[in-house]
């Protein structure tokens, strides 16, 4: 029997069309309920809708679910779960659109790396020219510049010319191979393809400290096959990284007139120094005459005046190895470690203007030629008296920088230089500054302060009262530098410190604008308040061990302890800052070490703790770091408080004042000084 298939269609069609169309359950509801007459009709055609297929049906049916089954067998030839069968989505348009613009860039990029390679190879231009060095060289330290060049194409070059030019300051010793003919100049005939050389040039430098100094080289060159030059530069920057001398000046801020003054330079040898020999020059001023030592019969100062020749005598009291070569010029020809000095006596024959700078500089010499490699500028206050003034603090008259707390010690040595006696002298002392403790005041002779001012006169100095001609004398105080609560950005962080006099037919004025009266001035920049904390601990402040073992130590058991160091800075910025200690004997490293900035190392060899900073800029006001240490005691130490630590050591240096900073703590033993938990269950004895 044949199935209804016109009907079926139909039928299913106005189920679908009763499910558009019905929109609720009310509809469902109200939906009449079949009778019996029309359950039996149903029943009767759905059975005559059910026939036999024929022969040449049940072999369609058959090839179509042979057909359904191959699709739905999987790899293996079993049959997939469809429930469980992910269905893929068909790609679409933009899918296929972005796909194909991937693989174009994938097959461009490719392309154009295969076309780049294969292009650089056979590049005649495309040569490789560059300058290697020592990026840091002490002053006269020999060392090599290596020029290199190389041909990396397929196809040579001709006529290759390396020209090199040096830095003024660059003294030229070897070169391998030698330079063609001129200076500094080489000429290769060709350069086959894939081949390179390299020109090794041996000297050195003399400049001052930080000097860069830049070698230039070009190198001209024809491609196989071509008529044109092309052109390459490389350059190469050294800078000098210190000048292996110690140089020092030691001078009077002021100079009087028609009297003798004098600057003393002290030079020693460093420990990495390559400079044999140097020259000192001082630019003589047009008012300016040098004064030789006494050194001719009669033992007088022969001056000489600027444009003479120097007396044949030989002069007197300079160091060996040093030589006067012409008035304002001296040889050194032996520099050792040791400290020599080299006085420089001259005098200004008159005033001219209230200050005037002296110019003194450092040369060393090659083969007849000089390269500067110091030099310093004095500015002099130009003072016309008769009563020479002379300040001195802590030892020198020079500026120098001082630390908060520390004691200024004054000295102000004073002399009738006149041709007649003097009366009724008053002496001051002048000391500018916001940061003195003038409590701490201590003045022997007794002087009168007056705000930022001492005074001495008859009253306190018997012999001020009358001053003969070459009589002199000395007035030493000291006052210490205050301790500030907190420091305030934008101050001037120094003490001014000058001396003056005044006679009593002045009044003891000192506001003229008339500063012959005055001395020497001295400048003592405070430096960088930089502050060390030690501390070693078995528990931490929030009581946790972070030391391990017993405690106390015991003879033959390890205890370990950990260290901790706290920097504190918020004056200035510090340069080469770094915290050093040494590990006694017994103490082993233990690791475990950190730091909130730069590294902690530890050397076997010398048993050297570093915690190296370097740089500390005035926005980081502090800075922490730890390790570990383990003791072991031995026999001998039983019942002793043993040393842990012997003290360590801060040191940088200030960027302001260019000082030196150290700051030290004190030894810590097992007494553990700083740890309140452990000294409650030990009183730090081995046991």
């Amino acid at each position: 029997m044949t199935k209804p298939k016109t009907n079926n269609n139909q039928n299913n069609e106005e189920i679908k069309i009763n499910k558009q169309e019905q929109s609720g359950l009310a509809e469902f509801i109200n939906r009449p309920v079949a009778t019996d007459k029309e359950l039996e009709d149903f029943e009767e055609f759905v059975s005559s809708a059910v026939e036999t297929p024929t022969e040449e049906e049940e072999a369609r049916e058959e090839e179509v679910e042979e057909s359904l089954s191959e699709i739905y067998q999987d790899g293996n030839g079993g049959m997939i779960d469809v429930k469980k069968m992910d269905i893929k989505k068909k790609r679409g348009f933009f899918f296929w659109f972005f796909t194909a613009i991937f693989i174009s860039a994938v097959l461009a990029g490719a392309g154009y790396a295969a076309y780049y390679y294969l292009q650089k190879g056979s590049d005649p231009t495309n040569i490789a020219f560059s300058i290697e060095g020592k990026k840091e060289a002490r002053a006269g330290e020999e060392f090599f510049y290596a020029v290199n060049y190389k041909n990396p194409a397929d196809s040579g070059v001709n006529n290759v010319k390396i020209k090199i030019m040096y830095p003024d300051n660059f003294i030229f010793i070897d070169s391998s191979p030698i330079a063609n003919g001129e200076n500094g100049v080489w000429q290769i005939d060709s350069l086959p393809a894939r081949s390179s050389g390299q020109i090794k040039i041996k000297g050195k430098i003399i400049g001052p400290a930080e000097a860069a100094s830049v070698i230039l080289a070009a190198m001209a060159y024809t491609p196989a096959n071509f008529s044109s030059e092309f052109k390459k530069e490389a350059s190469f920057t050294t800078t000098v990284k210190d000048i292996g001398i110690n140089l020092d000046f030691d001078y009077n801020s002021s100079a009087l007139v028609n009297k003798e003054n004098e600057i003393i330079l002290k030079f020693s040898a460093k420990e990495n120094n390559y400079l044999n020999n140097f020259r000192l020059t001082v630019d003589q001023l047009e008012n300016m005459e040098f004064i030789p030592a006494k050194n001719n019969e009669n033992n007088e100062i022969n001056p000489v005046r600027k444009g003479e020749a120097p007396s044949e005598n030989k002069e007197a009291g300079l160091s060996n190895g040093v030589k006067l070569i012409k008035p304002g010029v001296w040889e050194i020809n032996a520099i050792t470690e040791k400290e020599q000095k080299i006085a420089i006596k001259f005098k200004l024959v008159k005033k001219i203007a209230d200050t005037q700078e002296i110019k003194l500089y450092c040369e060393g010499e090659n083969a007849g030629q000089y390269y500067k490699f110091f030099e310093k500028n004095i500015n002099y206050e130009i003072m016309q008296s008769d009563l020479n003034l002379t300040l001195i603090i802590n030892g020198s008259r020079n500026d120098q920088a001082v630390d908060f707390g520390q004691t200024l010690n004054y000295s102000i040595a004073y002399a009738n230089k006149g041709a007649a006696k003097m009366k009724d002298v008053i002496i001051m002392a002048v000391l500018e500054s916001g940061f003195l403790d003038w409590d701490s005041l201590k003045d022997g002779a007794g002087g009168k302060k007056s705000n930022n001012t001492l005074s001495w006169s008859k009253e306190e100095i018997p012999e001020l009262e009358v001053l003969e001609k070459n009589e002199e004398g000395i007035i030493d105080f000291s006052v210490n530098l205050a301790r500030p609560d907190e420091i305030t950005p934008g101050k001037d962080y120094q003490v001014k410190s000058y001396a003056q006099f005044a006679l009593g037919r002045n009044n003891g004025d000192i506001s003229a604008e008339n500063q012959d009266n005055r001395g020497n001035t001295i400048i003592n920049k405070i430096n960088s308040d930089l502050k060390l904390s030690e501390q070693i601990r078995y528990f931490n402040d929030d009581n946790i061990a972070v030391g391990t073992g017993l405690l106390p130590p015991k003879v033959g058991e390890a205890t370990s302890f950990k260290v901790y160091w706290v920097l504190t800075n918020n004056l200035h910025e510090l340069k080469d800052l770094r915290v050093e200690t040494t590990l006694p004997d017994y103490i082993s490293w233990g690791g475990k070490n950190r730091a909130s900035a730069g590294a902690v190392n530890y050397d076997s060899e010398t048993r050297k703790v570093t915690w190296q900073i370097g740089r500390l800029p005035i926005t980081v006001y502090k800075l922490d770091a730890e390790f570990n240490i383990s003791l072991v005691p031995s026999e001998a130490q039983k019942n002793q408080i043993v040393v842990l630590l012997p003290g360590s050591e801060a040191r940088a240096v200030d960027a302001e004042t260019e000082a030196a900073i150290s700051k030290s703590s004190k030894a810590k033993t097992t007494k553990l000084e700083d740890d309140e938990i452990a000294n409650m269950s030990s009183d730090g004895r081995v046991e």
